[in-house]
């Protein structure tokens, strides 16, 4: 039976706790409490969790709930736990807002990496998962044929999940911060000619045109030209007016110039019901990805007009392929015609919203012609004939 007891020695306030251990040995514990009431709940607790334990049926989930129970009888906060599984539904449901790519691409990486720790992991609570766990997790994605690049999007997203526990007091490490990345190359996008341009816009749909016109002409994202409203656009002032939806929470509105081609195009769209209306309203619903998504259509349409060849077939399980041309390429194209044409990095960074120079210089492709004007200027320091 449990008791509680002054310091025989006299050298300390507190209260002690002798109790029987599950092996039989009887111990003799300070419980760290001067209230004797407060103390002798405590000692009960621990006598309670050493039976439990004895009798075999001490589970993780029934230990949490003991000591929850001793330091809430001892006046303390109630405890809170969390299995890894439900964090990681919590975490997935305060993502939402983010831009729908960004949330399909969280979602696809927490599941994956829930199946890898098997059910019963995933039911423990989020402190026992260990950088070993994070690990296997990093090396099971390569193994399944997916990229090193994949791989480090993947591990990006669980040290990110694994923050946002560390903030929230459920750890008090993140086990992720100790997995490498793996020292893959950064790949980058290609940028189209002006030919394979003209050549997408004749194998284009109406609003897929307008599509390809936003993206060039603006260097919009996919999602940003998709959901594009004839609201956005001021033909008094010759100017597009929208906010990125990257960089919607940071109220970060975008003004571009409205360029005569542009304008043209869409002054020669249907104008009947034009108000707040999408510029496109067939894809406005549409998501980036999936067989029906937006990013697979574009690709069939540069199939089409041959400026790729037809992609063959996917293996199961080999993970997203990188490919150099797609619809982000046309971006690439905008910012690229702007430093080809000596267009200074600041305000080239101001016209495609780029908050960051590293950023913006991987996007940033100068043509031969343009190095060769740069270098015109260097004097000649060999001997004339």
């Amino acid at each position: 039976m449990a008791s509680i007891h002054k310091d025989p020695r006299g050298k300390s306030p507190f209260w002690y706790c002798a109790y029987t251990l599950p092996n039989g040995k009887r111990t003799f514990k300070s419980t760290k409490l001067k209230d004797r009431k407060k103390a002798l709940e405590f000692c009960m607790g621990l006598e309670r969790a050493s039976t439990t334990g004895k009798a075999g049926n001490l589970t993780e989930t029934r230990a949490k709930a003991l000591i929850g129970e001793i330091v809430e009888r001892a006046g303390g906060d109630p405890l809170v736990f969390r299995s890894l599984k439900d964090f990681c539904e919590e975490w997935l449901e305060s993502k939402a807002a983010r831009a729908n790519g960004t949330k399909v691409r969280y979602k696809k990486v927490i599941e994956d990496f829930l199946e890898h720790m098997g059910e019963r992991k995933a039911g423990l609570s989020i402190e026992s998962i260990t950088s070993r766990d994070v690990q296997s997790f990093r090396d099971h994605e390569v193994r399944e044929g997916k990229s090193e690049q994949t791989a480090n999007l993947s591990l990006k997203t669980i040290r990110t999940l694994f923050i946002s526990a560390q903030r929230r007091g459920l750890i008090t490490a993140n086990p992720a911060l100790a997995v490498d990345v793996f020292d893959a190359p950064q790949k980058q996008r290609d940028c189209f000619t002006t030919a394979q341009i003209k050549s997408l816009l004749s194998a284009a749909s109406s609003e897929w045109r307008t599509m390809i016109l936003l993206g060039y002409y603006m260097g919009a994202r996919l999602g940003d030209c998709s959901r594009m409203r004839w609201s956005n656009v001021d033909f008094q002032k010759k100017v597009v007016c929208y906010t990125p939806q990257k960089t919607e929470k940071k109220q970060s509105a975008l003004t571009i110039p409205l360029m005569p081609e542009l304008e043209e195009h869409l002054l020669s769209l249907p104008s009947s019901d034009k108000g707040d209306a999408f510029l496109c309203p067939g894809l406005a619903g549409k998501t980036s990805g999936g067989n029906r998504g937006l990013s697979l259509t574009f690709r069939r349409i540069m199939e089409k007009a041959g400026v790729v060849e037809k992609s063959s077939k996917k293996i199961k399980g080999e993970g997203r392929r990188f490919l150099p041309l797609g619809f982000h390429s046309l971006r690439h194209s905008f910012v690229s015609e702007l430093a080809n044409a000596d267009v200074p990095s600041e305000l080239r960074q101001k016209i495609s919203g780029h908050k960051s120079e590293r950023v913006h210089e991987r996007y940033t492709h100068f043509e031969t012609e343009t190095k060769r004007r740069a270098m015109q200027n260097l004097p000649r320091v060999t001997d004339e004939d």
